[in-house]
């Protein structure tokens, strides 16, 4: 999801920085002082989601929304509550106020997924088979069939994924993303940036940690409340 950000204040920008890059699915496509800075770049380009502040130089955040006729979608951040119900009436998703936490940046963007129905889709293609759980999968020019029950854990290293399985290992060019989107839902869980786990395969949980068998795999902040409502602990 191509975001930006239109903010006037550098600690503000900053703290969008660092919560965005925590969030896989989103991608920072640039940084705006000014709204009329950034116009250009929200018409020529496919821009998904503006964090969007109030005030700002020349026009006010509210005022540049209106002005445009086919808008993102947009989370307003801002330190003056007064301009809620304006901004809501404008049709945004969140209205965060300054300072806000990253759970607080969370809630509105499971908003915004619960809006959009974002789950961004790839083709499973030709070779898989859920019915059956497993997949074939070409390493240079050897099929190997990957049944998912076998899986312990996937890893991302740059623009390969690691399948961690019972016997031989696969490297593939591939994302972790396709894997995520291709996966059964109710058995794997995507744990972290650069892990996906099978559910069945965990031998325990210790604070931010899964192991598997000798395998320590951390826990990302922004992935631990949706995994735990997974695997439902008994208490």
């Amino acid at each position: 999801m191509k975001c930006l950000i239109i903010e006037d204040e550098l600690p503000a920008q900053r703290v969008l920085k660092n919560y965005i890059s925590d969030v896989p699915y989103l991608e920072l496509c640039g940084t705006f002082k000014s709204a009329m800075d950034a116009l250009a770049t929200v018409q020529s380009q496919d821009i998904d989601l503006l964090f969007l502040d109030i005030n700002l130089p020349k026009i006010s955040g509210l005022n540049f929304l209106r002005s445009l006729k086919n808008p993102p979608k947009v989370i307003i951040t801002t330190a003056y509550p007064d301009y809620a119900h304006e901004g809501f009436e404008l049709d945004v998703v969140d209205y965060l106020l300054k300072p806000f936490s990253f759970e607080r940046f969370i809630q509105a963007l499971s908003k915004l997924k619960a809006e959009t129905g974002n789950r961004e889709s790839e083709s499973a293609g030709p070779g898989w088979d859920y019915q059956h759980r497993y997949a074939f999968v070409k390493v240079d020019k050897t099929l190997h069939r990957v049944d998912f029950n076998n899986i312990k854990y996937i890893e991302s290293d740059k623009d390969y994924v690691n399948i961690v399985r019972d016997g031989e290992n696969l490297m593939l060019l591939q994302t972790l993303k396709h894997w995520q989107n291709m996966l059964p839902d109710q058995s794997f869980a995507r744990v972290h940036k650069s892990y996906i786990v099978n559910i069945a395969r965990i031998d325990k949980i210790v604070g931010n940690q899964i192991k598997i068998e000798d395998a320590v795999i951390p826990i990302g902040r922004y992935y631990k409340q949706d995994f735990m409502d997974k695997i439902e602990p008994i208490s």
